[in-house]
């Protein structure tokens, strides 16, 4: 029989052991126009059961002659759009399985005495009438050959206030997810950037795309990342390598082809859903090049990985010589000034680790292709006034941004037109997009970028994937989901997650906190202090306070020095007060 049935927030995470949370019970949900209000619904049975959540007819294989099966169906009643979506698990670091892929299929299996996750998101129009809404939960139970009964309703108030919702494209926020698009070809089963490629890469551009992600990723090099490491691990494996979306052809004649028809279609694919900032070319200057050791070009700083086809014999060969590279570099330029794109260019470095090859790097590129800009991520406040006339967007690690706040921001206000991002990446963070953080740590990523006064977030994951990303995600040393906000699903399309969800529900956060920050920025300073334990002055209190928080424990943990809530309600009473605040 049903021995669990609760409606919790959205922060809560279901897992298969019994170490989680008590389960918070949820009172009500609050919501701006053009928004979305979300929950969780957790069952379970003390027998062997089914949850459905559209009323389709199910059999299960494992009743047995006698059919001892429970099918549990869970139903929504809400004046708005809403969506259903089964829960499914992922191992994390600690072996225990934990909810995080939202699956698109109308019913799971569950043994007897485990739990079960339901997704349930109701959309507002962004021309819903404020007020009041009821949003009921009904769950039916039968077995085979029995109608169904109803064993538990349960009615949630949805408050909508009249403030709309800005669209994701027109918010401030510059978020910066990198796209693996190498990545997506292998786990759907496609060529490299075939037309069934940019049909399943469509999926993940308008999954992305409704975060308010503004970058373009483009590969112009092979493998700039050199694999991640995948050709060592072999506990967790992965083929995480990423080729370059420019094909190169040396004719007969002996001239160089360099095609950019499959970069801009991409780039077109991505303005078609309102992504129309930075185009951050990858894998020309910084390239974690370790599998070929010798480089390929002589005297040249980087160890850059250019391949062609040759038309006189028809084999693939490397680009060996320094003018050749040099020439390619030009080419890409000449193409981006062409189409009046070079504003939006930027050649990027992850991490440059070795600063003086990176300097030269620099220097080469300027002096060959001045119009170029650059971004980088980094690790220390220095690098900033090193390379601040050749790097136009910066973002920095946030231990670095803990660590050396005043100087970032010292930095920031001295060169007002470079953007200033943070990042966060591994484990052992707080905050984090891990599995093993708890799904809060996703929402406050938003407002923290806020709060430290950044012009945006950069992750360098979305859809990079070890081998089979739908059974387990856990891959080399990084934290479990380190490398993925979503996942691929058998038919072309793109599961999302709890983690994405959270961090979505932080971006919009972040535009209601951002529009009351223009009417009383008094006030919404004021109002971050209901998550934030800390001045918007003196962040740098942060670095000392935030391993307190324990990054690696799950679910919501009540330390009373965390420097960051991890109480869904805390977030919950500052989205209410700020929408009340932008009624006023």
């Amino acid at each position: 029989m049903l021995t669990l049935a609760a409606v919790t927030n959205e922060a809560y995470r279901v897992r298969l052991d019994n170490s989680g949370d008590p389960i918070p019970p949820l009172a009500g949900l609050t919501a701006a126009r053009r928004d979305s209000a979300a929950f969780q619904i957790v069952l379970q049975s003390d027998f062997q059961y089914s949850v459905s959540v559209r009323p389709v007819e199910w059999f299960s294989r494992k009743a047995g002659v006698r059919g001892h099966h429970e099918r549990i169906r869970v139903a929504v009643d809400s004046p708005f759009e809403t969506q259903l979506d089964l829960e499914g698990f992922m191992t994390d670091q600690d072996d225990v399985k934990k909810a995080d892929v939202l699956l698109k299929q109308d019913v799971v299996e569950s043994p007897a005495n485990l739990p079960t996750g339901v997704w349930v998101e109701t959309k507002i129009p962004a021309d819903a009438e404020p007020g009041e809404y009821p949003v009921t939960v009904s769950v039916y139970i039968s077995r085979y050959g029995e109608d169904e009964k109803k064993v538990f309703s349960y009615t949630v108030p949805l408050k909508i206030y009249p403030f709309v919702l800005p669209e994701p494209e027109n918010r401030k926020l510059y978020v910066n997810l990198w796209q693996h698009l190498s990545s997506v070809a292998r786990h759907h089963d496609v060529a490299l950037w075939s037309d069934s490629h940019f049909a399943v890469l469509e999926k993940y551009v308008a999954a992305i795309s409704a975060l308010g992600q503004k970058s373009v990723t483009l590969c112009a090099g092979q493998i700039p990342w050199g694999g991640q490491g995948c050709t060592t691990d072999r506990e967790n494996p992965g083929n995480l390598f990423e080729y370059s979306i420019i094909p190169i052809t040396k004719k007969k004649n002996g001239e160089f082809i360099y095609d950019y028809s499959k970069m801009q279609r991409y780039i077109d694919l991505c303005g078609k859903y309102g992504i129309n900032g930075d185009i951050e070319i990858f894998g020309l200057v910084n390239v974690w090049q370790k599998l070929i050791p010798t480089p390929l070009v002589e005297n040249y700083p980087e160890n850059i990985v250019l391949r062609y086809l040759d038309e006189s014999d028809g084999a693939l060969k490397y680009v060996r010589d320094r003018e050749r590279v040099i020439d390619y570099i030009k080419s890409l330029e000449s193409y981006f000034i062409r189409t009046d794109q070079i504003g939006r260019v930027r050649i990027a470095a992850d991490e440059p680790g070795d600063i003086d090859r990176y300097r030269e790097s620099l220097e080469l590129l300027k002096s060959v292709a001045p119009s170029f800009k650059c971004s980088t991520a980094i690790n220390h406040a220095e690098f900033v006034e090193e390379f601040k006339d050749s790097i136009s967007t910066f973002a920095p690690f946030l231990s670095c941004v803990t660590r050396e706040y005043a100087r970032l921001k010292e930095h920031k206000e001295k060169f007002p037109d470079k953007k200033m991002l943070w990042y966060v990446c591994g484990y052992h963070h707080v905050p984090n997009n891990c599995i093993s953080n708890p799904l809060v740590d996703n929402r406050a990523i938003g407002l923290l970028t806020d709060r430290i006064g950044f012009d945006g977030f950069l992750r360098w994951d979305f859809c990079l994937y070890p081998d089979d990303p739908r059974k387990d995600i856990r891959y080399s040393h990084f934290g479990t989901g380190d490398v993925n906000f979503v996942y691929p699903a058998h038919n072309g399309d793109v599961l999302l997650s709890l983690r994405y969800k959270n961090l979505k529900r932080g971006f919009d956060d972040h535009a209601l906190v951002s529009a009351l920050r223009e009417k009383d920025p008094a006030k919404a300073d004021a109002l971050l202090g209901k998550v934030f334990d800390f001045s918007a002055d003196d962040p740098e209190a942060f670095d000392e306070r935030r391993r307190s928080c324990h990054g690696n424990v799950d679910q919501a943990r009540n330390d009373p020095d965390a420097v960051i809530s991890r109480d869904w309600n805390d977030f919950d009473a500052l989205k209410t007060a700020v929408l009340e605040a932008l009624g006023e």
